[in-house]
């Protein structure tokens, strides 16, 4: 015989059983990059700007760029 759950019961439970993620590595650096937005900037030159500040090698620049992409994708409308 099959259990009945009500929705807020089955929310709950599929809440408390995911582990909390951790942070991207470019979320704190969301504002700057939602400036740069603004101003023009694409993903790609973000990355750029990144590898210039040493904070991303150059083999990385393609995944740095799709990680801005998606943190701007996720927090922009």
């Amino acid at each position: 015989m099959k259990q009945k759950h009500s929705l807020p019961e089955l929310l709950q439970k599929s809440a408390q059983a995911l582990p909390p993620q951790r942070p991207g590595r470019f979320r704190p650096l969301l504002p700057l990059f939602m400036a740069m937005a603004e101003k023009g900037h694409t993903a790609g030159s973000m990355a750029d700007f990144l590898i210039e500040q040493r904070e991303v090698l150059p083999v990385q620049r393609r995944s740095a760029a799709k990680s801005i992409r998606n943190l701007l994708a996720r927090h922009c409308s």
